[in-house]
């Protein structure tokens, strides 16, 4: 019989949700497992023994975020109305980041070594989105490529969420988000 884990969900949870606000404010650079250990009120020991590497709390980190969104685009329902689709994708994009504030910037910041599997996770809810845009433009409903109205409705949802935590979009931040994707989507009509 091996010996009992002494550091379980709980400890991980936490452990991932300090190191997210570290790497927030400082960067990956400013993220180092003694001070991490000291901020969660934990041991070194704790991480090795969950993560093995700051490298692995970092994959763990990116794979937590990258599984959130993925999660929360693979819920929304395919639809007739790909305009309506489109803003439920942007939300959804919005759900995840909330769910996960600190773990948030590491979608976009350099540093750590995500493993592929872990991108190609993250990948698969702006791959949704292109897929309607696609169905949107096959159905005549948008006028532009596919990919480039992702990429640009990536742009305007990353800024939107980058915005919303740091408090920048007053107290109605959903309405404003509706109304950002959907002028934006009134834009590529055809």
């Amino acid at each position: 019989m091996g010996r009992p884990r002494e550091h379980d969900e709980t400890t991980r949870a936490r452990l991932l949700r300090v190191a997210g606000a570290l790497v927030e404010a400082e960067g990956v650079e400013g993220l180092s497992l003694r001070r991490l250990a000291r901020r969660a009120d934990t041991t070194t020991r704790a991480i090795y023994s969950l993560f093995e590497s700051k490298e692995g709390l970092l994959a763990a980190m990116y794979h937590e975020m990258a599984a959130a969104m993925a999660a929360h685009h693979e819920a929304v329902p395919v639809s007739e109305d790909v305009t309506e689709e489109l803003l439920a994708l942007a939300l959804a994009y919005r759900a995840s980041a909330l769910l996960h504030p600190t773990l948030y910037p590491l979608m976009v910041l350099k540093g750590g070594a995500p493993l592929p599997e872990d991108v190609a996770l993250a990948r698969r809810g702006f791959e949704r989105v292109v897929e309607t845009f696609a169905r949107g433009v096959r159905a005549g409903v948008f006028r532009r490529g596919a990919e480039s109205m992702g990429r640009q409705l990536f742009a305007l949802v990353h800024g939107l969420t980058t915005c919303e935590l740091a408090g920048m979009l007053g107290a109605r931040p959903k309405r404003a988000w509706r109304e950002a994707v959907s002028a934006m989507l009134r834009g590529f009509a055809a």
